[in-house]
C-alpha cells in the first residue's frame, strides 16, 4: 500500500471507531449503518488489491481494523492481525 492509501485506511478506521462508539452509547441510525458497510467495503477492497485480508470489529474499547498480511506478523494481544489506529 502507498502512503495515501494507508492514511485513508487510518482515515476510514477512525470513521468506524466513532461509529462504533456511537453504536454502544445510543445503537446507530439507518444512515449510520449505511456510512458502517460502506466503510467496512472500502477497506475489505484495499485489502484485497493489497494481498492481505481485514478483521472488523465491533468493540472501540480495542483497535476496530486489524489488517491480516500473508507473512503472519501481528502486533495486538489476540495475535490477529496488525491494528489499524484510529
Amino acid at each position: 500500500m502507498s502512503f495515501h492509501e494507508v492514511r485513508h485506511l487510518m482515515m476510514l478506521a477512525r470513521k468506524l471507531q466513532r461509529l462504533a462508539e456511537e453504536d454502544c452509547n445510543r445503537g446507530l441510525t439507518d444512515k449510520e449503518h449505511t456510512l458502517w458497510d460502506r466503510a467496512t467495503a472500502h477497506i475489505t477492497g484495499m485489502c484485497v488489491l493489497a494481498d492481505c485480508a481485514a478483521l472488523i470489529g465491533g468493540d472501540p474499547r480495542g483497535a476496530i481494523v486489524k489488517i491480516v498480511v500473508p507473512s503472519g506478523r501481528t502486533n495486538d494481544w489476540g495475535q490477529e492481525g496488525i491494528c489499524v489506529p484510529a
